[in-house]
Order: C-alpha cells, then sequence, then structure tokens
C-alpha cells in the first residue's frame, strides 16, 4: 500500500452535461448546455421549441437531421410542427455532418 502505488479516482456520481448544437449550410443553432438527466420533455421544451424550430423557421427550405433520441413524444412534437426529417440508421456517425464538427471542437 505505497502511496506512490495506489491511484486515486473518485467513484461518486459525475456530474453530466449535454451540449447539443446544430449546423446548417451557411448557419448555426446556438449551443445548448443541458445540466442532468436529459428526458423526451425536456428535449423538447429545452432544444426542439426554443432552438430547433426557430431556427427552421428562419430557413427556407430545411430538412431536420435529428439524432438518435427518438421516443415516441419526440416523433410527435416533428409531427405536429410539420418538420420533414431526414433519417439516418442509428450509429451512423459518420453520415451526421456534425460529428465532424464535436471532433474538430475536440481537438
Amino acid at each position: 500500500m505505497l502511496n506512490s502505488c495506489v491511484m486515486h479516482h473518485h467513484t461518486g456520481h459525475a456530474q453530466v452535461i449535454i451540449v447539443w448544437g446544430g449546423i446548417g449550410k451557411h448557419s448555426h443553432t446556438p449551443i445548448v448546455c443541458i445540466a442532468g438527466t436529459l428526458n423526451s420533455q425536456r428535449y423538447i421544451s429545452e432544444v426542439l421549441e426554443p432552438v430547433v424550430y426557430p431556427y427552421l423557421q428562419g430557413l427556407a427550405t430545411a430538412i431536420f437531421q435529428p439524432d438518435n433520441f427518438q421516443p415516441h413524444i419526440v416523433q410527435r412534437f416533428f409531427v405536429n410542427y410539420q418538420i420533414e426529417l431526414l433519417l439516418l440508421p442509428a450509429r451512423s456517425p459518420d453520415l451526421s455532418p456534425i460529428e465532424n464538427m464535436w471532433t474538430m471542437v475536440a481537438q
């Protein structure tokens, strides 16, 4: 039990912050930081209604590529607001242009 041989680490729950952003051909949404657990209601009230919908309304034509957060209530939001979706297979980050942006941010 030499102190030089012991690696200390925190075993409790870590604070989670989700960072959400959207990009277009010549524009981007504001970055949204969400602390804690993200459920469908919070996703709608903190991301889709205040950020995504106004952003899409400001574009002449738009097709929204959703992330993989697809509970039924979120699907209903897209139908109710008549937002056209570009659906891609789950776990296909190579098909999502924003993944390249997140890589640049990480670097």
